[in-house]
Formats: structure tokens, sequence, C-alpha cells
């Protein structure tokens, strides 16, 4: 039997408990347990688990981005150098400190006014620290991408793709110069151009 189990994703498990902690703490508080757990009390804790909460949330917005039926290289190509672009705009909005972007860090992040501006400094220098490597990570994990991603959108727009673009190493068998002949000939044909065209 099939069930709807997308919400598990830890995004999701991490907003649910966000949502839920004043829920959470005051339980534990009516049970006497609360001092059990003083990471719910810690405003320091609190502002990491915001933080993540918030970041994996647009990982996850990713993630479903990527799934589906009718998904093509296509689009997962151009769905990663937006991703890529969109991490270096979190950076920017940490350094800021808008956080227009981390809305539950946001909420919390008042609360380390009572400990001064260096205690919002020093976490603020560890998620800046977290995005930067993430950003390494994703170049270097989708580097194979950027290589070839001139030469997968050929498969939807050979009319304008230049041959000398092109990243052959994944296609050897293709014969090159009878390509490059064939490609010259496709695209200097208007009419087959023009066909390509309505047909995208």
């Amino acid at each position: 039997m099939h069930n709807n189990v997308r919400w598990l994703s830890r995004g999701n498990v991490l907003q649910r408990f966000v949502d839920c902690l004043e829920e959470i703490r005051l339980f534990l508080q009516n049970e006497g347990e609360i001092e059990q757990y003083p990471q719910l009390l810690d405003v320091m804790w609190l502002s990491k688990l915001m933080f993540f909460t918030d970041i994996c949330q647009r990982v996850n917005e990713l993630n479903v981005k990527l799934q589906g039926t009718n998904k093509t290289i296509i689009v997962m190509i151009d769905l990663i150098p937006a991703f890529d672009a969109k991490l270096h705009v979190f950076r920017n909005d940490i350094i800021t400190r808008n956080y227009k972007y981390f809305p539950n860090l946001k909420k919390n992040i008042n609360d380390l006014d009572i400990h001064g501006k260096p205690v919002e400094e020093t976490v603020t220098e560890e998620f800046i620290s977290v995005i930067d490597s993430s950003i390494n990570e994703f170049s270097a994990r989708f580097s194979q991408f950027k290589e070839l991603s001139e030469t997968l959108k050929f498969i939807m727009y050979p009319d304008v793709t230049s041959f000398h673009k092109l990243n052959f190493s994944q296609f050897d068998w293709l014969e090159i110069e009878e390509f490059e002949m064939q490609l010259i000939d496709f695209q200097s044909s208007s009419t087959w151009t023009q066909k390509f065209i309505e047909t995208r």
C-alpha cells in the first residue's frame, strides 16, 4: 500500500519541530522535564536550529523540482546553476543580516540582542561558513553538469549551438568530422531550422 511520506524528509521534519516548539517546551515544563533538554532554552542552539531548518527547506525545494515525470535533462541542468546562484544570494542575506530568505531564523535572531552583537556575529559567521561549504560541495558534485551543459542543450537548440562549444568526450562513438558537416548543412537550412523552432 502506498503511503504519502514525503513530509518525512529532513527539512520538513525540522520545520514541523520548529512549528511545534512552543508546545513542546510547554509540555516538557508541565511534566517537569524541561531541564533535561537545556537546548530548547539555549538561544544560540535555537538560532542554529532555525538556520538549518530554513536551509534544508531550500534544498527540499530543489529536490522536489528535480523529481517527477516529464523532467528532461535540460530542465535539470537549468535547475543546478540556478540553485548555485541562490546559495550566493543566501550567503549575502546572512552577511547583511536581512534574513529575508531565512524566516525561522529571522523570528529567533532578535533574541540574540539580549546577549549583544558579538554573539550574533559569531553565529552568523558559522552560518556563512556552512553556506560556503555548501557552495564548494555543490560546485564539485555537479561539475560534470557544467562541462556538458552546452552539449546537452544542443538537443533542444541545435539551430543556434556552436559546434566548437560542444563537448564530445562522452560521445566518442560519433564521427565528428561528418557530424560537423551535417550541423553546418542543418543550420544553413532555413526550412529545417524553422521547423525545429516551431517544435520547441
